[in-house]
């Protein structure tokens, strides 16, 4: 069975997603002033997972306040960090990057694998420009890596060969990656798979999804699904008894309500779906 992956897709959005972010850009206004945390962070820390997730943090809270409120929170973070003063320069020539990827423009001619070719050349060589070696490596190994294994999946089903040996070559081209990426684009394709089963029905979906990943993982994800589905349906059933209850009802008498449909676990779940189902009304 032929595994249809998606990376391509992931990859596209990804790149969209950057170009978008870039165009909300403002122009710095010149003013310096104490800022508070942004909205959309309030309850949140900075992302330190790695440069590139800590800039993102920041810059994702653009349109919401000027730029320069943006630098002055990063640099408000910078200096309370043992390595801000070393991470400053590259927060600047990443912003740089940020609004020069506004001016890559594809022509409207291209699309599918020409797009995708045009954007790799183009992305790669801006980073080239604006970072060394090093620092490219940090900060886009692996967003370069899967526009580059979109476009090897892609031309490998455009030469419309049998499924053994698209198989065999999509492995080859898995063999040369790292243990770790190797193992993501493998689950993700597997991942993939247990969806298209879950979609059979009765047996089909039973044998389907034991030969995929044996009768234990199989008996496991059978039982999430039953778990997620009573939950659901509990889910439905507490909100409509709640809205029934007057406006005045005591947390005593709710939190009754909750313990009548749902776990300790669970229930830790449910506010934060009526945190959000609040936050959306």
């Amino acid at each position: 069975m032929r595994i249809s992956f998606t990376a391509y897709k992931i990859a596209l959005i990804l790149v969209v997603g950057v170009l978008f972010a870039a165009v909300l850009y403002l122009m710095l206004n010149g003013e310096e002033k104490p800022i508070s945390q942004a909205h959309s962070h309030q309850g949140t820390t900075v992302d330190t997972s790695s440069h590139r997730d800590t800039f993102e943090y920041f810059l994702s809270t653009l349109g919401e306040q000027s730029l320069n409120d943006v630098q002055h929170a990063y640099n408000t973070f910078a200096d309370s960090v043992s390595y801000g003063e070393n991470q400053k320069p590259l927060f600047e020539k990443y912003q740089a990057y940020r609004r020069a990827l506004d001016t890559l423009n594809a022509p409207d001619s291209l699309t599918g694998l020409d797009y995708l070719h045009f954007v790799q050349t183009q992305v790669t060589q801006l980073q080239a420009e604006l970072f060394d070696d090093q620092e490219r490596a940090q900060l886009f190994y692996e967003e370069n890596l899967a526009r580059e294994m979109a476009i090897k999946r892609m031309e490998l089903e455009a030469l419309n060969i049998d499924d053994n040996a698209m198989q065999q070559q999509w492995q080859d081209e898995l063999d040369k990656l790292t243990p770790d990426m190797k193992e993501s684009y493998q689950n993700a394709a597997l991942i993939e798979q247990i969806g298209s089963v879950m979609n059979l029905d009765g047996d089909d979906n039973a044998h389907a999804l034991n030969e995929l990943v044996g009768e234990e993982a199989a008996a496991r994800i059978k039982a999430f699904e039953q778990e997620e589905a009573q939950f659901k349906k509990n889910l439905s059933a507490y909100f409509a008894e709640k809205s029934l209850l007057a406006n005045n009802a005591s947390d005593h008498s709710l939190q009754s309500l909750k313990e009548k449909y749902f776990s300790s676990e669970q229930q830790r779940r449910v506010d934060a779906l009526e945190s959000i189902r609040a936050d959306s009304q």
